[in-house]
């Protein structure tokens, strides 16, 4: 029998289970462990159906199907596979200890698979998922717990197999933002950030982690977590290498605008100014409306810091002109425009 022959007797079961004709689907499964147990791909049609099983909730067929083909095929993808699902079903059932335990089986079993990160990767994503569910209904403790419980299947996977280009980035990059949004662990999440910035400076994310890092000194700072003599230094670093390193990234307007406010608050005019412009520069259109409005104003409220009132002059007109009608900024940029004229009489 070949391969075609148990994947259609696999699909002709899926058919029966979507019908409600469960006697029908029984039969057809016993015939294709009787009559096709020896096609090529029979490990995958038999996971297959226990994927069909497992999506009606019928959790114990779906492992019966997959210890089936673990028992039979202990060194093939698909029993890699089927434990994996199992493992799934224990965290959909609350049996944790299990699942975590499967974990290790698997990183013990299978870590020469390609395919062993992305599997990992995903049981890490089932807490996840489960932590998101118990924080959008209040539970905020028990949300955080599975936060931390994913993150310690990430870090396995990070640890324990051997590096993958896809997924590895991916586990520092979920463990970051964990970290550093949902945990307020900023300093991990800095640590994370910047592995991913060190090591993996081709992920889809790297431009987005070098503002993050920025952005969560400024929190570490702010929260009283480093003092601002060391953090200030390292947040200055961080928003220049976006600019420098990902010019055309869409964090780089962003890095530039933070600079800007950065050396406004410590009066640095001209650096301000500098990233004020370049910040409007680069943008495009990329940054809501009222964001380029404030950093408008605050590119005139440096020009005129700088003594160059002409052009604090020409940027609150501009203000003036891009906002909306019934902007409540408007009255207080006229305010200003009218007090720079009249010390220009």
């Amino acid at each position: 029998m070949n391969s075609f022959q148990s994947q259609g007797q696999a699909d002709l079961i899926k058919s029966y289970l979507a019908l409600g004709d469960n006697s029908s689907a029984e039969a057809a499964v016993e015939k294709l462990m009787a009559d096709f147990s020896w096609s090529e791909n029979i490990a995958r049609a038999i996971h297959d159906t226990a994927w069909e099983y497992r999506k009606l909730a019928n959790y114990s067929r779906a492992n019966e199907l997959d210890q089936y083909v673990i028992d039979r095929w202990p060194e093939d993808v698909q029993a890699m596979w089927a434990k994996m699902d199992m493992a799934k079903t224990d965290i959909v059932l609350g049996n944790y200890t299990a699942a975590d335990k499967t974990v290790d089986i698997l990183i013990a079993d299978f870590n020469d698979l390609l395919e062993m990160p992305t599997a990992i990767f995903m049981l890490g994503e089932q807490y996840y998922n489960k932590a998101i569910e118990h924080k959008k209904n209040g539970r905020d403790k028990e949300g955080d717990a599975f936060y931390q419980k994913a993150i310690v299947v990430w870090e396995k996977m990070i640890q324990k197999l051997p590096p993958s280009t896809e997924y590895t980035p991916r586990a520092y990059w979920c463990s970051a933002v964990v970290y550093s949004q949902e945990l307020r662990q900023y300093a991990k999440g800095i640590e994370y950030y910047q592995e991913i910035i060190d090591n993996w400076p081709t992920y889809e994310y790297t431009w987005h982690a070098q503002l993050l890092v920025g952005r969560y000194y400024e929190k570490l700072r702010d929260s009283g977590g480093l003092p601002e003599s060391e953090a200030n230094p390292k947040i200055e670093h961080a928003y220049k290498s976006v600019i420098e390193n990902y010019p055309d990234s869409d964090s780089a307007p962003g890095a530039a605008l933070n600079l800007g406010r950065m050396y406004f608050k410590s009066a640095q005019w001209a650096d301000a100014a500098h990233y004020f412009e370049l910040f409007v520069q680069i943008d495009n259109g990329r940054s809501p409306n009222h964001v380029l409005i404030n950093a408008l104003y605050d590119l005139g409220k440096t020009y005129e810091q700088m003594g160059n009132l002409d052009m604090a002059v020409e940027m609150y007109r501009v203000v003036i002109e891009s906002a909306a009608p019934d902007d409540p900024r408007i009255k207080t940029v006229q305010s200003e425009l009218e007090k720079l004229q009249g010390s220009k009489k």
